[in-house]
């Protein structure tokens, strides 16, 4: 192994620590609550090794979405083609909320949805270039092009609807005191959704 590939390995190592140590520590004591010195202190790297891998605290949650939005991708190319658009946009979100509560976890979303209220800062939840939208853009446009889509809703306007869905069922299910899923709790609305939009 080139000494380069080692020091690459060290430097992929010291993110993902800073990274984990950063994640727990905002869900155990909010966002606003901890600070660089904290994530460093608990990591045992150093400032430099935050500012290395990150630009900012918030940035933090960006390397993570950007991990998330991975897997969403992996979650589309599974999908088999000929299936049909709507169920597997169905398919899609219910593997998405599985994922948000089993790696993510309510402490962690409520954390992130009180930041990105908090500061404008947290501008990933509208970017449009996040495979997360670009996968739900191209499954509505399929759902279009296959005439499973009632006319008068456009690929805007529905793309938003099924944003919101997505976030109020997240925000509502954080605000609950219950032992449901995040699943159990979102798919009635996204059922309900996705059944009112199509033919």
């Amino acid at each position: 192994m080139t000494e380069i590939t080692k020091k690459q390995l060290r430097g992929e190592k010291t993110k993902k620590r800073i990274l984990d140590v950063a994640l727990r520590l905002f869900a155990e004591k909010g966002f606003n609550k901890v600070t660089v010195d904290d994530i460093v202190k608990k990591s045992k790297t150093s400032k430099g090794s935050f500012y290395q891998h990150f630009r900012t605290k918030p940035d933090v949650f960006l390397v993570r979405f950007k991990e998330v939005d991975t897997f969403y991708l992996e979650v589309y190319k599974s999908l088999p083609e000929d299936m049909d658009p709507i169920e597997k946009l169905t398919i899609f979100s219910q593997k998405l909320m599985r994922f948000l509560e089993e790696e993510m976890g309510k402490d962690l979303m409520k954390v992130i949805y009180s930041a990105a209220l908090e500061s404008d800062e947290h501008t990933y939840f509208l970017e449009s270039n996040r495979y997360l939208f670009k996968i739900m853009r191209r499954l509505l446009e399929e759902a279009i092009e296959k005439d499973r889509v009632q006319p008068e809703f456009s690929i805007e306007d529905t793309l938003t609807m099924v944003t919101q869905a997505y976030m109020g069922a997240i925000y509502h299910w954080g605000l609950q005191a219950t032992d449901r899923s995040l699943e159990s709790f979102s798919m009635p609305l996204m059922l309900t959704l996705l059944k009112g939009i199509s033919k």
